[in-house]
């Protein structure tokens, strides 16, 4: 017969993503050979080798990947049969943890704080911002309730809500040759520029590359390109005519006087900006009026 916790599975979880027990230990808050034993135990019980030990260094068994996976899928359905009898009396009982990208959380949750704080005090947030394939993966596994994301990929595991459309513009020093174009901007003059880009990781640095849909522009954004790690250093570099970049329009609102903003290529470039939720989340009303509320500000 199976003889196993909860808590034991997070300390399954912890040693898989730590790969060192006295590391995992710390990050559970246990003793050393408390996390060892719970992991023997585990083992024992699923008759099974999850982690290999060798030379002071932990590897995970193929069957140790599939446990590991379904350990996951168990301690998240658990908090949600936590959150299901916590929530039908009040759905306010628990913060509301929402997690954004790094180029739309410093532009919206100011803006979206301020507003919960007037409108519903009763709703508590706690918010924090980082990469696409890091908020999915925290939302899935239920260490935050709404992933707000700028990306086409589609989750079966997730419901969508579309909250808005955003242009993406060039912009440039008011110092550059092209600041006094009066028409778009076309792609094939981009070819001899040094193009500002967030680094690997950013959404935003595919769409970028995206919309400069020449296949020379290609070759130069990535032989002839400058990436930094914040949409507002760009911003910076740009004001000192160090490059031309590609800024959604949510970022342009406290750009600097000696920055120009330019339309470029035949059409609209756009981002839809969208917000994701576990389905059969039991709180989904308070997504909705989340959504409401940010759909108001465009």
């Amino acid at each position: 017969m199976l003889n196993f916790t909860l808590t034991d599975l997070r300390y399954l979880l912890a040693l898989a993503e730590e790969k060192h027990f006295a590391k995992a230990a710390d990050k559970c808050f246990v003793s050393q050979p408390t996390l060892s034993i719970a992991i023997k135990k585990l083992e024992d019980n699923f008759g099974v080798t999850i982690f290999e030990r060798q030379n002071h260094q932990i590897l995970i068994t193929d069957s140790g990947r599939r446990i590991i996976a379904q350990a996951e899928i168990v301690l998240a359905q658990a908090k949600l049969l936590q959150q299901l009898a916590m929530n039908s009396a009040d759905p306010y009982a628990e913060p509301l943890k929402i997690g954004a990208i790094f180029t739309i959380g410093p532009y919206l949750f100011p803006k979206l704080v301020q507003q919960v704080t007037h409108s519903v005090p009763q709703l508590k947030l706690i918010i924090e911002e980082n990469y696409t394939d890091r908020l999915i993966s925290k939302l899935l596994s239920g260490e935050i309730d709404i992933a707000i994301l700028a990306t086409e990929e589609k989750y079966s595991e997730l419901n969508k809500i579309d909250l808005f459309n955003e242009e993406l513009h060039m912009i440039c020093s008011n110092r550059h040759s092209l600041a006094n174009q009066k028409t778009p901007i076309k792609q094939e003059q981009l070819n001899q520029e040094t193009i500002l880009l967030l680094g690997s990781g950013h959404c935003l640095r595919d769409q970028i590359i995206e919309a400069c849909n020449n296949a020379q522009q290609h070759n130069h954004i990535f032989g002839h390109s400058i990436t930094t790690s914040s949409l507002e250093t760009i911003k910076y570099m740009v004001e000192m005519n160090l490059g031309l970049s590609i800024l959604p329009q949510m970022a342009e609102h406290n750009l600097s006087s000696q920055i120009v903003v330019k339309q470029f290529g035949q059409g609209k470039s756009i981002r839809t900006i969208s917000m994701y939720y576990r389905k059969n989340f039991p709180r989904e009303i308070l997504v909705e009026q989340l959504a409401t509320i940010i759909q108001q500000f465009n």
